[in-house]
């Protein structure tokens, strides 16, 4: 946008510019008046800033034309300076604003007392307010890639904190952030969607916490990680928890929680799974060898009937569920106790397993619950 220059506008430039001392100070004053968040500015930084808003408002009315906000960079420089002083961006654009008026209204007594053309007055007051408008979008746009910048800064501060906590390291921050006193527990949880990444950890750390103990948790590639001081109410998704413990036992709380959280997506349970949720089951997935021998001597041998081995296998697992009661295992399965007699009795045909003993019966259990371990794996 921009104004015609009239032969007159020089004559209330000059006298313009030549206040412009007189108006810094007063739009200091005002500032300072109004706007508390600026108490912490040094007079010195405030009035260099006023300057160079006035020092705009100047350059705009000599050439006729409003800066691109690209182009204020006095603009960007106000706003880091007062983002580090911790000055809300809407009290920035309110200090810029007092700077505005304050020269507008010098502007307009100044051409009503020298006489400037009514067309000529319009269009600087048109370019001043023009200026506070770029300078308002860039202090915004600024404003919003510091605080996008510092979030990711805090973002990577908090994972680096956590990861080191959970490696058995106690960094400086940790002290100010955690309750010495209390107990943690290791957490890891899965992200199922990308898009609800920060939702699923803002549940965690909220649902973690107690009157005394903040949860720390954080995303980190495609895992929510972190340490809670009570178990978390998330049952949506699945989320391995360790042993509560004082903080330099996180290691091994993370270990756990690592091992819990892959069985639970092996057995599709959901929700905080530990050592009372999962049992003898992570004792179990911690040894491949024994886990390999069961599934060898317990699955490989059904394999001979492929049709008829996922009913042997859902009977075993109902027999279980039914305190290894016939009748009630039928009842679950919608058949007949005879069935259920017949696919346990097949089993122990096709394995050699003999159900009432207990060797046998741990290794059928095991097997029923947690199918074959994966071909090279060691734990889970």
């Amino acid at each position: 946008m921009s104004a015609p220059e009239h032969p007159d506008l020089g004559a209330v430039l000059a006298p313009l510019g030549a206040s412009l001392p007189e108006l810094a100070e007063a739009t200091c004053a005002q500032i300072y008046a109004e706007l508390d968040s600026y108490a912490s500015i040094s007079h010195e930084a405030l009035t260099a800033a006023v300057r160079r808003n006035l020092d705009t408002a100047m350059d705009a009315l000599r050439s006729g034309t409003v800066p691109h906000p690209a182009q204020l960079d006095g603009a960007a420089q106000t706003a880091r300076e007062r983002f580090e002083a911790g000055v809300p961006v809407e009290e920035i654009v309110r200090g810029f604003r007092i700077s505005i008026a304050l020269i507008h209204e010098r502007f307009v007594d100044l051409a009503v007392t020298l006489g400037l053309p009514a067309e000529a007055t319009v269009g600087g007051v048109r370019l001043m307010w023009g200026v506070a408008d770029a300078f308002t979008t860039r202090i915004i746009t600024e404003y919003h890639a510091l605080e996008v910048d510092a979030a990711l800064r805090d973002v990577h501060r908090r994972a680096a904190t956590v990861r080191s906590l959970l490696a058995g390291e106690a960094p400086a921050e940790a002290h100010s952030t955690l309750n010495p006193t209390a107990a943690y527990a290791a957490i890891r949880a899965d992200i199922p969607d990308a898009a609800g990444s920060e939702s699923l950890r803002r549940r965690l750390e909220a649902s973690g916490s107690t009157p005394t103990a903040r949860a720390v948790v954080v995303v980190d590639g495609g895992q929510c990680l972190g340490l809670v001081a009570t178990t978390p109410s998330v049952d949506d998704v699945p989320v391995g928890i360790g042993p509560f413990g004082r903080l330099d036992d996180l290691p091994r709380s993370d270990r756990v929680a690592q091992q819990a959280l892959a069985l639970a997506r092996r057995l599709d349970r959901t929700g905080a799974q530990g050592v009372d949720d999962l049992g003898w089951r992570l004792a179990a997935a911690s040894r491949p060898d024994v886990w390999r021998h069961y599934a060898e001597r317990f699955l490989t041998p059904l394999e001979s009937e492929p049709a008829y081995a996922a009913e042997i296998l859902g009977t075993l697992r109902a027999w279980f569920a039914a305190g290894r009661s016939i009748p009630r295992a039928a009842e679950a399965l919608h058949v007949h106790v005879n069935t259920v007699r017949h696919r346990l009795g097949r089993f122990g045909e096709l394995t050699g397993a003999d159900l009432d003993d207990p060797d046998d019966l741990v290794g059928a259990l095991w097997v029923a619950e947690l199918g074959a371990p994966e071909p090279a794996a060691s734990g889970l």
